[in-house]
């Protein structure tokens, strides 16, 4: 079994720490880095935005009747109707 050379193991993790620095200080790397960050925030902003407006079309779709009819849920809807349910509905019983 071959043994580790601790001068040479400590001198290349040596290497290797002043290499790692230099990259994260390297100026085209932080801009990168900080355009990066700006286009994450602006993803889950965007996202958040994404996640309320589906919300709340879907519930503006439940209680709504539709304006005409038309293809809905499988079968045809004749105005005047309601639409079908996403939850099925349960009565207390008398």
């Amino acid at each position: 079994m071959a043994r580790i050379n601790i001068n040479e193991f400590s001198g290349q993790a040596g290497g290797v720490a002043y290499r790692v620095n230099q990259v994260r200080t390297d100026p085209a790397v932080v801009k990168a880095a900080q355009d990066a960050w700006t286009d994450v925030k602006d993803a889950r902003r965007s996202c958040s935005v994404l996640a309320r407006e589906a919300n709340a079309s879907w519930q503006r779709s439940r209680t709504t009747p539709p304006q005409s009819g038309g293809y809905r849920a499988g079968h045809m809807v004749t105005p005047g109707t309601t639409p079908p349910q996403d939850r099925p509905e349960h009565r207390a019983a008398s």
